[in-house]
C-alpha cells in the first residue's frame, strides 16, 4: 500500500548545507528569528534571506489574480511551466501554500520553490497569499484555502486551468492547510482533489516525539521552543490543540486522495510526517513516505545550493507530474 523509502539515519547534515550556512554567515545574512525579534523585523529578515537563497529569477509566465476571501481580498499568484500549453489544452492546477509557521514567509520568499515545481510538474501553480498570524488566526487561514480552492473550480477553466485535476501542497505550515484542503474537498459537493503534496509538514501540536527530542535543539534550524510559539501565535489561547481542522494528523483521513509526503531527516518536524504516514496506511490511503535524511527542515527553499533539496523537490514535482498527467 505506501511507497516509502527510509534510508538509514545518521544525523549527518548534506556537507552543501553545512557550506551554505557558512556562506550566509558570511554575507552577514542569518535566517529570520521571530522569538527573538520584533515581528515586523523577522519578516523582514525572512523576505531578505530568501532573496539571497533564491537567487537569480527562472523562467515562468507568472499572473495575478485576486478573489474574495473569508474577510476580505486574497491574492492568488499562477505560475505556468515555461512553454506550458501552447496548443490552448487546459493545465492541471497545484494550489500551494507556503510554510513559516504561519508567522513569516511569503508566496516571494517560495518563488524559487514554486517556479521548480511548475516546471517540473507540468502544472500551473496557483500560490495563496494566505493572512499571517497572529492577526489572523486559526480558522480563518483554512477559509482562506477553501476560497482559493473555490476559485479554481469556478473561474479557472477562463485562465487555461483544468478544474477536474487540481491537486494541494505546501511545506511546513502550508503543508497543514494543503492536507485540511484536501479533508475539507472531501467532504464538500464538487470535484475531490486528484493528489496530495506535503513537504516537512506540521500536522499535530505535539512535542512529545523521538524528533522534537533529537532535533529540538536546533541543531539544524527549526527549534520544539520555535514550534511551540507558532503554534500559540496561530491558535491563540496558550496554542495547545486537539482539534482535526487545526492538527490533521488528528483528522480522519479515510477518503483522501494519494499523496506524496517529504520529510527532512534532521527536522524536529520529521515525526509528524511519518506518523501521518502511519495513518494513511491505517485508512489504506495510498501514499508515498520519503525520508530525505541528510536535509534539514524547510529544505526545499535550498534547491538553488543543495543539489540533493533540487533533486528532492524535482521528485516531489515528478510525483504530482504522474498524479496529474497520467
Amino acid at each position: 500500500m505506501p511507497d516509502t523509502v527510509l534510508p538509514f539515519q545518521r544525523h549527518l547534515p548534506d556537507p552543501q548545507v553545512v557550506e551554505l550556512g557558512a556562506l550566509a554567515a558570511r554575507a552577514g545574512l542569518l535566517p529570520a528569528d521571530p522569538l527573538r525579534q520584533p515581528l515586523a523585523e523577522a519578516r523582514d529578515t525572512a523576505e531578505r534571506y530568501h532573496v539571497f537563497l533564491n537567487g537569480p529569477t527562472l523562467p515562468a509566465d507568472v499572473r495575478e489574480v485576486v478573489t474574495d476571501g473569508p474577510a476580505g481580498p486574497l491574492r492568488l499568484r499562477l505560475i505556468r511551466p515555461p512553454g506550458a500549453s501552447e496548443d490552448g489544452r487546459p493545465l492541471p492546477v497545484l494550489i500551494y501554500f507556503h510554510g513559516g509557521g504561519f508567522v513569516v514567509n511569503s508566496i516571494d520568499t517560495h518563488d524559487r520553490l514554486l517556479r521548480l515545481l511548475a516546471r517540473h510538474s507540468g502544472a500551473v501553480v496557483c500560490a495563496v497569499a494566505y493572512s499571517l498570524a497572529p492577526e489572523r488566526r486559526f480558522p480563518h487561514q483554512r477559509g482562506e484555502a477553501l476560497a482559493a480552492l473555490r476559485w479554481v473550480v469556478r473561474h479557472g477553466a477562463g485562465h487555461g486551468l483544468d478544474p477536474e485535476r487540481i491537486a494541494a501542497g505546501g511545506d511546513s505550515a502550508g503543508a497543514n492547510l494543503a492536507l485540511g484542503l484536501a479533508l475539507d474537498a472531501r467532504d464538500e459537493p464538487g470535484p475531490p482533489l486528484s493528489f496530495v503534496l506535503l513537504l516537512y509538514g506540521m500536522f499535530a501540536h505535539d512535542f512529545d516525539t523521538e524528533s522534537h527530542r533529537l532535533f529540538g535543539d536546533g541543531r539544524f534550524g527549526l527549534t520544539t521552543e520555535r514550534m511551540r510559539w507558532y503554534w500559540r501565535q496561530y491558535l491563540g489561547h496558550g496554542g495547545i490543540t486537539r482539534d482535526p481542522a487545526a492538527a490533521p494528523l488528528l483528522a480522519d483521513l479515510r477518503g483522501l486522495p494519494a499523496l506524496h509526503i517529504a520529510a527532512a531527516g534532521l527536522d524536529c518536524l520529521r515525526d509528524d510526517s511519518l506518523r501521518l504516514a502511519q495513518r494513511l496506511e491505517q485508512a489504506r490511503i495510498p501514499h508515498r513516505l520519503v525520508l530525505h535524511e541528510t536535509l534539514p527542515h524547510s529544505f526545499a527553499s535550498l534547491t538553488r545550493h543543495v543539489r540533493k533539496a533540487e533533486e528532492a523537490v524535482i521528485l516531489a514535482a515528478d510525483s504530482v507530474r504522474r498524479a496529474l498527467c497520467p
